[in-house]
């Protein structure tokens, strides 16, 4: 991972995960996420969900889900593979 630097003193920095296991904000609220789901990102700002249209999440996928989140939005461990 890596410190993204913000530009304005007066707000914090932000990390990033490039690759490895990161909890990831999740939204669960339409389809309930299972290990070993492929998590993309979600309508919901900050977000990841589950991929449901393999063509369209193409170049999109942020990781594969270690966790289960069966609904609403919580956390989830997710294995962080960039391609």
């Amino acid at each position: 991972g890596m410190i993204l630097p913000n530009t304005d003193p007066s707000k914090n920095s932000l990390p990033v995960a490039l690759s490895g296991r990161v909890w990831v904000f999740a939204d669960a609220t339409k389809n309930p996420i299972k290990a070993g789901d492929l998590l993309t990102t979600s309508d919901t700002p900050g977000f990841a969900m589950k991929v449901n249209k393999f063509k369209r999440a193409n170049g999109a996928v942020i990781g594969k889900a270690m966790t289960e989140l069966n609904s609403e939005t919580g956390l989830v461990l997710v294995l962080v593979a960039l391609q």
